[in-house]
């Protein structure tokens, strides 16, 4: 009967199913101290399976490795059973939080089709400016994108550290920040960059892939630096772009709108195959901006709101 339960504990194990495995190892005899290290030998394994669902976010496999795992903890030390109630604890704190932007996610969506836009807005920055979770963050940007501006699609809004995380790349020493204000003009976040020196870039990434229906591109931007510079927006492909030069000068918000007509050709580049977005420093010495709600407008919508000034 042992020797079955343990060529059945062997097939388990080779399986990956280490629940019943356990259960095998079980039934043979856990007094036998071969049979007690092979029971430790797949537990550990548990605690890290346990660690790598809860660390990619799949919090209820994880809860199920644990409780399995705790079912046995007659063969686990005190400091092991520390961490699998320590786990089974943080899982609970993050399921908590996970419920809470959902709940805000659906609060958002029910203002937005009631046409209560503005206040489906801040709801959803409210929820932005939290959240840990990459698939919770990812529904809350389509739902900010698919809210009615003057001014067009929200592309980027920087309102989650996260969301930059995930986003930006830096090049030739640049730096992003997201930073959170209270006083804010257009509310949630806003990126704080920094290029060290001309050529240095930050590259958005996931930019949408057909510009054609587009007549326009509108960012808030805020000259940090002391003196006055300039930098390329350019939008293409790895070996062409259209480019366009922004001055900088204005040290309180400003609200820069250009017409995709203005940009120039660098190559061949084709507005409905943009799979590269950056922002390239023009200045020799280091240049410092804060950069908020990149937006593109359609050819359809009318004329946006005057430029504001902060």
């Amino acid at each position: 009967m042992a020797d079955d339960s343990l060529k059945q504990a062997d097939r388990y194990l080779a399986q990956g199913d280490y629940v019943r495995a356990l259960d095998e190892l079980q039934r043979a005899g856990p007094a036998d101290p071969a049979i007690t290290h092979r029971i430790h030998t797949a537990l550990d394994r548990m605690k890290l399976m346990a660690a790598r669902e809860f660390a990619v976010g799949r919090w209820s496999v994880a809860e199920g490795i644990a409780d399995a795992v705790q079912e046995h903890e007659q063969f686990l030390s005190a400091e092991e059973q520390r961490e699998c109630r320590d786990l089974v604890s943080e899982i609970g704190r993050c399921r908590d939080r996970g419920k809470q932007v959902h709940g805000l996610i659906q609060a958002a969506a029910a203002l937005a089709a009631s046409n209560q836009y503005l206040q489906s807005r801040e709801v959803a920055l409210r929820a932005m400016g939290t959240c840990t979770d990459p698939h919770l963050m990812a529904r809350l940007r389509r739902l900010l994108r698919t809210l009615p501006h003057p001014l067009g699609q929200l592309v980027y809004g920087f309102d989650s550290g996260l969301e930059v995380e995930q986003f930006v790349r830096t090049q030739a020493g640049a730096s992003v920040q997201t930073v959170f204000e209270e006083n804010h003009l257009l509310s949630g976040g806003y990126a704080r960059i920094v290029l060290p020196r001309k050529g240095a870039a930050v590259v958005l990434m996931d930019p949408p892939p057909d510009w054609s229906d587009f007549k326009e591109l509108s960012c808030c931007v805020r000259l940090l630096s002391k003196t006055r510079s300039s930098m390329l927006i350019r939008a293409g492909d790895l070996r062409n772009s259209w480019v366009h030069e922004l001055k900088l000068v204005h040290r309180n918000w400003d609200q820069i709108r250009i017409l995709l007509d203005r940009f120039v050709k660098q190559g061949e580049p084709a507005w409905d195959n943009v799979t590269s977005f950056s922002i390239v420093s023009q200045a020799d010495e280091p240049l410092e901006i804060g950069l908020d709600e990149i937006r593109l407008k359609s050819r359809g919508l009318p004329p946006g709101p005057a430029a504001p000034r902060a």
